[in-house]
């Protein structure tokens, strides 16, 4: 019972094909899923590409909205839309392969861990053509999250993992990083909450051409990264929350 969600922006020249190919990789696997495709505000024909490869596999759920508001904003949308028991994100350029969805079910299973992240340094990794300067400043961040956070994980932003429903009811309403260090939030709230959280290996071949982070991106990482630094240690934006709190969608189209 797994929903995918599959975040993008402007990625229209591939985004049929990828879809239609999470769709594949799944069935063999995954006797019940959905993939929830959100269109973060792209300004190519990704939302059209999306709808072609939707006419062609009955589980592909389309959300889409005029404006980009970041990763995180988009993974929340499909948050609200997934009905499986297990959910998991998916970059939508596929540097990672829907394969290795299958690995952190049976972590899931056999640990009964509520979060499990795919790790670059897991020892049984394999990354391939992943740039020094990337390595350097991944490396870098991740030093800085262990000092600061001191997650039980090794690297926080490799793009597939896998939520139980229950964390990620828990962690939705307090999300408010919407772009650079979206991933790191949800394991420090996780982590604050007392889920069980495990690392998967990962096998990555990197696009080069993808690589689109500049000096401003990485300011903009160490901006929210403190902003949740400061919420969790000063003003416990990240407790438990006070009563229900309700999801509505600002999306412009959901088609099933």
């Amino acid at each position: 019972m797994l929903s995918v969600i599959i975040p993008a922006y402007n990625e229209g020249h591939h985004i049929c094909n990828n879809l239609l190919k999470i769709h594949n990789e799944l069935k063999i696997f995954c006797n019940s899923f959905e993939i929830i495709f959100v269109n973060d505000g792209s300004s190519d024909n990704t939302l059209e590409e999306a709808i072609k490869a939707a006419e062609k596999a009955d589980n592909i759920k389309i959300i889409s909205y005029s404006k980009n508001q970041g990763k995180g904003h988009a993974i929340v949308e499909g948050y609200k839309a997934a009905s499986k028991g297990l959910i998991s994100v998916l970059d939508a350029d596929l540097d990672i392969s829907p394969k290795q969805i299958k690995p952190l079910l049976e972590k899931v299973a056999e640990t009964g861990a509520d979060f499990v992240v795919q790790s670059k340094r897991h020892p049984d990794s394999i990354v391939k053509g992943f740039p020094v300067k990337r390595r350097f400043l991944s490396r870098s961040y991740n030093m800085a999250i262990k000092m600061l956070f001191d997650l039980p994980v090794s690297d926080t932003q490799v793009g597939v993992k896998i939520y139980s429903k229950d964390v990620v009811d828990t962690i939705m309403p307090m999300l408010s990083v919407k772009r650079y260090a979206a991933d790191v939030e949800q394991l420090v709230i996780a982590h604050k909450h007392g889920y069980k959280i495990e690392e998967c290996p990962v096998h990555i071949d990197f696009d080069p051409s993808g690589d689109r982070m500049t000096f401003d991106d990485i300011l903009n990482i160490a901006k929210d990264t403190a902003s949740i630094y400061y919420k969790l240690n000063f003003i416990g934006h990240y407790n438990p929350p006070v009563g229900n709190q309700d999801y509505p969608s600002n999306s412009d189209l959901v088609m099933d």
